[in-house]
């Protein structure tokens, strides 16, 4: 069969590997389609988030729905045919974290398209069966591919406690700040605000439902709370991952606001201002992927309460994952979400 495999040494190839069978826990998955994520850019380009690091042939992608092919002996809750999108996370089961049921959290996980558990741009892939989710009749593939980074944003604004009519700033405009936007507004968020400066991901902002999406080329806090709410927002949720944007959500949050980090950034320490944060009592909440949101994330793409589609800029055959990955770096291509095509065609619901 064939893989995108990413090399220690850098690039990516296109590889003939043995085709995987399932274990007893398992199920063999045909990928169809597979997002492209910040972090597979991360460990395209630069070898590592973190302590995790490429230190063999590996293959990414971890956003991704597709056909059950084959399940293991002790595998009740799939069947072959059914047509699945893949919580990538493969938590022991066993820590104080797993048994408190903050899974995502265990400090002995494994993810699927991370170091160095192979993922999903290859035509065959084995998964734990616990982490197979049905698609509803009729739910593309495309936005079956979207559900691991939407339980994300799901699993973000949970966390945030956001109320029925709290206004909300998210600060960065990528695809999951902008499914935190459009979760938010499904969660009955009040005024929803979006920053970037990419005008492009503004204005999909706006379709999404941005109360108002501002470009902040050249804008201070201040001149930003005079756009939106001197005051300040009840939640802000940075979704970027760096220093002066973790700022920046600190900031526009009002006294007693909280601040949701979401977005990972490449170092395992950045600067806080521990003090703006000290001089609003501001909560600041940190995030770490998804938990129990695979379903939530599965209905609100598939009611169209989430216009998932929208998001989807580009889509590559496995053949080209590795131009794939140069588009989706590429500030100039428009890029927002890429998809690849590890198996057939989306074909819809087929």
């Amino acid at each position: 069969m064939k893989a995108a495999v990413l090399l220690p040494e850098g690039g990516l190839e296109i590889e003939e590997r043995p085709e995987p069978s399932p274990g007893p826990d398992q199920v063999l998955v045909a990928p169809r389609l597979v997002g492209v994520c910040g972090s597979d850019l991360h460990y395209y380009k630069d070898g590592r988030i973190g302590d995790w690091r490429i230190l063999q042939p590996h293959v990414l992608g971890h956003e991704f729905a597709g056909v059950v092919v084959a399940v293991g002996s002790n595998v009740e809750n799939v069947e072959v045919g059914d047509r699945i999108a893949v919580e990538p996370i493969i938590p022991c089961g066993d820590c104080d974290a797993c048994t408190r049921g903050i899974y995502n959290v265990c400090p002995n996980i494994r993810f699927t398209g991370s170091p160095h558990t192979d993922g999903a741009l290859q035509e065959l892939v084995a998964v734990p069966a616990r982490g197979a989710h049905r698609l509803p009749p009729g739910m593309p593939f495309s936005l079956g591919a979207l559900v691991e980074p939407t339980s994300i944003a799901v699993h973000a604004v949970r966390r945030s406690g956001l109320r029925e009519g709290d206004t909300v700033m998210i600060v960065g405009a990528g695809p999951i700040g902008l499914l935190t936007l459009a979760v938010a507004r499904a969660y009955g968020a009040g005024a929803v605000y979006c920053t970037d400066l990419n005008q492009g991901r503004l204005d999909l902002a706006t379709r999404l439902g941005a109360t108002a999406a501002i470009n902040v080329g050249g804008l201070d806090h201040a001149e930003i709370l005079g756009l939106i709410d001197p005051l300040g927002v009840d939640i802000s949720f940075e979704a970027v991952g760096t220093p002066g944007t973790l700022e920046t959500a600190m900031r526009l949050v009002r006294p007693g606001g909280t601040v949701v980090a979401v977005g990972v950034n490449i170092s395992e320490r950045i600067p806080f201002n521990l003090m703006l944060s000290q001089s609003k009592e501001a909560t600041v909440v940190p995030v770490y992927l998804g938990r129990d949101a695979f379903p939530e994330a599965v209905a609100l793409l598939a009611s169209g309460r989430i216009d998932g589609e929208l998001l989807i800029s580009h889509r590559f055959p496995l053949e080209r994952a590795r131009e794939a990955m140069e588009t989706s770096l590429d500030a100039n291509t428009g890029a927002v979400k890429v998809m690849i095509r590890a198996g057939a065609d989306d074909g819809g619901s087929g």
